[in-house]
């Protein structure tokens, strides 16, 4: 039996930028999703990973010049 899939957003420490979704079945799921991506060991420090359906991922715009 297949438990569903939730969708995660991370974000890097001290930068702007949120990065997702990923599918995967748990927070930990996730993580391991993201030190494969990013080729690592462990995940880099202050990294944060949150589940989309608690907070989506923000959207920046840049504002236009007048």
């Amino acid at each position: 039996m297949r438990t569903s899939l939730h969708s995660f957003g991370y974000k890097f420490s001290g930068y702007f930028m949120e990065y997702g979704p990923l599918e995967a079945e748990s927070l930990d799921a996730a993580k391991a999703q993201i030190r494969q991506r990013l080729g690592v060991n462990r995940l880099p420090q202050g990294l944060q990973v949150w589940d989309l359906a608690e907070r989506p991922i923000t959207r920046w715009r840049v504002a236009t010049a007048s």
